[in-house]
Parts: C-alpha cells; sequence; structure tokens
C-alpha cells in the first residue's frame, strides 16, 4: 500500500460549477464504496456521466495503492482530488478526464 508514497493533487477544470460539484459528489461516493469494500452491485455512480461505472469497480487489493480513500473538492468549476499514492494517481486523472476534465493538472 501507499503509506509512504506522496499526497498528488488531480484537478481538472470542469464546463460549469454544477458539472463539477455532480463529478466530485460521484468520484467521493466511488472512493468510499472502494475503502468501504467494494461490495455488489457495483454502485451506478459514473453513468450518467457518461462514463459506465462497471469499468471502475475496483477493488483495494487489487486495483489501488492507498489505504485511506482520496477526497474530491470543488473550486468554482475546478474539481481537486487529494490522494496519497505511488501511481493510481495516473488512472483516476484518466477517469477525470472521461468525466469531462480539462486541462487536467497533477501536484505533488
Amino acid at each position: 500500500m501507499a503509506d509512504d508514497g506522496p499526497v498528488i493533487e488531480i484537478s481538472g477544470r470542469f464546463r460549469d460549477g454544477a458539472r463539477a460539484r455532480l463529478v466530485a459528489d460521484a468520484l467521493n461516493r466511488w472512493f468510499k464504496w472502494i475503502v468501504d469494500g467494494s461490495v455488489d452491485p457495483i454502485p451506478r455512480l459514473f453513468d450518467d456521466l457518461g462514463v459506465e461505472s462497471r469499468e471502475y469497480a475496483w477493488t483495494l487489493e487489487d486495483d489501488v495503492d492507498w489505504t485511506l480513500g482520496p477526497h474530491a473538492r470543488v473550486a468554482g468549476e475546478e474539481v481537486r482530488v487529494a490522494i496519497h499514492t505511488q501511481d493510481t494517481h495516473l488512472r483516476v486523472a484518466g477517469l477525470l478526464r472521461l468525466l469531462g476534465g480539462q486541462a487536467l493538472k497533477l501536484t505533488r
């Protein structure tokens, strides 16, 4: 696990604040679902946002390298995710882009 990994902030700008809030809410519910054990059924968190949720049925043991769930927050039209990780941030950034994020930045 990534207990010794850096904290990375992933940020992406969305078309408007309403979309950013929807994305942050879906991400936070997804992070919680993973930390809580990825229990079936897979929640349909991203489907209404244009991404198939079943593609993101990740588990702590197999798909992520963090033990504490990341947190997404909104600042205007931007979604910012703080994540303690070695490499999962790249996959989360890809999801953020699929959800409509533009001008993605990763900051250590």
